[in-house]
């Protein structure tokens, strides 16, 4: 109950801070454009996806229809998720250093509440943000394909959930180094940083960074690095899969369960030996 009161709180606050009505309003915005430009067109050989009045793919049955409009939102689904990552971050990244600023903290921790209580609720509060704003880009785009193209596809709408796992993985990295900085700005750089620089080169480190050594110990270490971190392009990717209605391995999300939990664990560790 504490921890669905710090949620609805953490909501309220984002809120009042805009960050959900920008979230909100790029949205919108992509949604305008996803309704003027996607459409489809009927002729003699079949049903054609069209952009802005042209077509864009050839005259083909109804199941080949569904399997490119698959992909056709599994790439405005890749747009979304950078979107959420690069807007979705910063603005939430500040929600747990100023819950540790002092004044706010010592007025949390003068109620009976635990401080991990604190930390997951702040952290959930903030995975909720970005939830409703990706089911309501999702929910709206699902209905423009559906009305303008006929196609209903499900796995489209379920991705929300799908995508909002990926951003909670990601987001547990923000709140640790919130945690151990209590400084937004480090909390927003270590986050993308982590995207750009760790997550990306160690899911394609077979390509990369295994060339710059046969050693087996640093390629064991880089291993263990992927495996210990989430695996944030792998389920991105996954995700993207299953919309356009292929395949997806389910390990990448397993693992990063564990790993975002165990950042998380260390997180609230650490904030329980602080001192305020």
């Amino acid at each position: 109950m504490k921890i669905i009161t710090l949620v609805r709180g953490t909501i309220r606050e984002l809120a009042a801070k805009a960050t959900l009505y920008v979230l909100a309003g790029i949205s919108t915005l992509m949604l305008i454009f996803a309704a003027l430009a996607i459409g489809a067109d009927s002729t003699a050989d079949g049903m054609s996806i069209t952009f802005f009045g042209k077509p864009a793919s050839p005259p083909v049955t109804h199941d080949t229809l569904a399997e490119l409009a698959g992909k056709l939102e599994a790439g405005f689904a890749g747009g979304l998720f950078f979107g959420v990552v690069v807007f979705g971050v910063l603005g939430t990244a500040g929600v747990i250093p100023d819950a540790l600023e002092k004044g706010t903290v010592d007025l949390y921790l003068s109620k009976p509440i635990a401080r991990w209580q604190l930390l997951l609720g702040k952290y959930l509060g903030s995975v909720a943000v970005i939830f409703l704003n990706i089911l309501y880009f999702i929910g709206g785009l699902w209905l423009i394909v559906g009305v303008k193209v006929g196609v209903w596809n499900t796995q489209f709408l379920l991705s929300a959930f799908l995508l909002t796992y990926v951003f909670a993985s990601l987001y547990a990295v923000v709140a640790f180094f919130g945690v151990v900085s209590r400084n937004m700005a480090i909390a927003i750089i270590a986050g993308i940083l982590y995207l750009l620089l760790v997550a990306g080169p160690l899911e394609s480190r077979q390509t990369g960074l295994y060339l710059l050594s046969e050693s087996g110990v640093y390629r064991g270490i880089l291993d263990g690095l992927y495996y210990l971190f989430p695996q944030i392009p792998a389920m991105e990717s996954g995700a993207i899969h299953l919309i356009s209605g292929e395949q997806a391995l389910v390990t990448p999300f397993a693992q990063s369960l564990l790993s975002a939990g165990g950042i998380l664990g260390l997180a609230a560790w650490l904030l329980q030996r602080r001192d305020f």
